[in-house]
């Protein structure tokens, strides 16, 4: 930890897929707000490379995404000092692809989380130092293919595996064909290492951030019983903020004993027209001091129709924080207005 503690404000934002002719022109109406902030961390969704072949079994028709070299510089202009590369798209033209990914963000300075040559670097957290504050991120994904494991001896991703399975509805006979409910069950040895990775990190830490890939993609705004079982976990391990994605929606977010979990970002900046994508948008602020956050908000964002992300007044953002509320809903957790920016709380009031 640094020896003078000056505070920092933090920026987070989901998925990042840059893939056009000028790629700094998709953080152009959010730069200023990006640059607002002191340290700033997303999730890189795919390898950003011009090496590798498809993935056996994954061919390129069927979504195999990598973005280009010129994109590193970008996301580096837009102000990014780490990123999460644990994703089920990580590994999309194999490991060539992905440790040309680490190359080209070490030449840019970007400090990354959850991939590596082998498991221990895989699990190493992303480490920035500013204004006496110390922040590590760790990154990990439960949704990829078999064999994507960074292991002893095999680059690859920190992953969590999860096993599924189904329970009939408890009124089958009555009702057949009732939808079954979802059953999630975390591999233990391998929550048992994520849970080590945050106890080490916070001994070197003041704040440590947990990103994760996780939950379904596309449409289905339901959690996953095992985000929420993993967030939690997460949290009680000593991690100070959880952030997801992968749903490439917006989703809920809960203030678990005092500790903020937002279960996804949605896109930020993804470069990919689909239907099913969410527009709907947020950057994550957390104002931090004394070794702790003090306050979290968010910046409601839509994505336009050229998959740009654009920050909205207040005026603007009804759609975005109603979609917000009735996510967090369950949770209890409340957003108010202030001063341009939805603070985040818990019923109690505070973070």
């Amino acid at each position: 930890m640094s020896p003078v503690d000056r505070g920092l404000t933090l920026a987070l934002v989901g998925d990042l897929y840059v893939n056009r002719a000028d790629p700094a022109t998709i953080f152009a109406p959010t730069a200023a707000l990006l640059r607002d902030a002191d340290v700033r961390f997303g999730n890189c969704e795919t390898p950003i490379s011009d090496v590798g072949e498809p993935w056996p079994g994954k061919p390129l028709a069927n979504n195999c995404l990598a973005m280009p070299p010129s994109s590193a510089a970008a996301i580096a202009a837009a102000g990014f000092d780490a990123v999460g590369l644990a994703s089920n798209h990580a590994l999309d033209f194999g490991t060539r692809a992905l440790l040309r990914t680490v190359e080209l963000l070490d030449a840019q300075g970007i400090r990354h989380a959850g991939a590596g040559r082998t498991r221990d670097e895989a699990h190493q957290p992303a480490v920035v130092s500013k204004n006496g504050v110390t922040i590590a991120f760790l990154a990990y994904s439960s949704v990829y293919l078999p064999g994507w494991e960074a292991t002893a001896d095999r680059a690859g991703i920190a992953t969590v595996h999860v096993e599924t399975a189904y329970k009939p509805h408890p009124r089958i006979h009555e009702q057949p064909g009732g939808p079954a409910t979802t059953l999630t069950f975390p591999d233990p040895t391998d929550v048992a290492r994520v849970m080590d990775d945050i106890a080490r990190a916070k001994r070197h830490a003041d704040i440590v951030v947990v990103s994760w890939h996780w939950g379904v993609s596309e449409r289905y705004r339901l959690l996953v019983p095992y985000q929420i079982e993993l967030g939690h976990r997460a949290l009680d391990a000593g991690a100070d903020l959880v952030v997801g994605h992968h749903p490439h929606l917006l989703q809920g977010v809960e203030i678990y004993r005092g500790k903020p979990l937002f279960y996804s970002l949605g896109n930020f900046a993804f470069d990919m027209q689909n239907p099913w994508f969410g527009a709907e948008t947020v950057i994550v602020r957390c104002r931090i001091r004394d070794g702790r956050i003090q306050s979290v908000s968010v910046i409601p964002c839509l994505i336009d129709e050229t998959c740009v992300p654009r920050p909205l007044a207040p005026e603007q953002a009804a759609p975005v924080i109603r979609l917000l509320e009735d996510a967090s809903r369950e949770f209890g957790t409340r957003l108010e207005w202030r001063a341009g920016e939805l603070i985040i709380s818990s019923g109690g009031g505070g973070p």
